[in-house]
């Protein structure tokens, strides 16, 4: 919400003719807790995408800084899209994805009829399950989709 209100200002002070700079800024993967994160996903020898967005170094939004600021707009976005994955084939890399986001170690003592919802999926978790579903398999689900979701249809690969 603070990052709302000081974009609001910032696009107000603009309308004024007075200076005034939003960034928001993409995650950033050398500092704070996205540094922590990605730390502990070197093991998995991965890269850590968070929202559908790789991390930039601090020296690629210092360089990105200098274009900012000699520009006129008083909201300006940094973001590096993550590229997007070449379809994974079978269905074992779906399922084995889905459970890896919902960090389940052993499937067999998972029901495969259960939903995602029943298997403890949260709203965050719903969205990271989509967005992974969108970016490595071209597979497009609603919410309402991703929660009523089994491993049974994922094996099907009916939706």
């Amino acid at each position: 919400m603070a990052n709302s209100i000081m974009e609001r200002v910032c696009e107000k002070r603009a309308e004024e003719g007075l200076p005034g700079l939003a960034i928001q800024w993409g995650s950033v993967g050398d500092v704070g807790i996205v540094a922590d994160m990605q730390e502990n996903n070197k093991e998995n020898d991965k890269e850590l995408i968070i929202g559908g967005m790789s991390q930039q170094t601090i020296f690629c939004c210092l360089d990105e800084l200098d274009t900012f600021l000699i520009q006129s707009r008083p909201v300006v976005s940094s973001l590096i899209v993550a590229k997007k994955k070449e379809r994974s084939s079978g269905f074992n890399c779906l399922i084995k994805t889905v459970a890896n986001i919902l960090e389940i170690k052993d499937m067999k003592v998972v029901s495969q009829n259960s939903s995602l919802a029943e298997l403890g999926m949260d709203s965050m978790i719903a969205v990271e399950i989509k967005q992974a579903l969108e970016r490595e398999f071209d597979i497009f689900l609603t919410a309402q989709e991703i929660r009523n979701l089994t491993f049974a249809k994922l094996k099907m690969q009916s939706f």
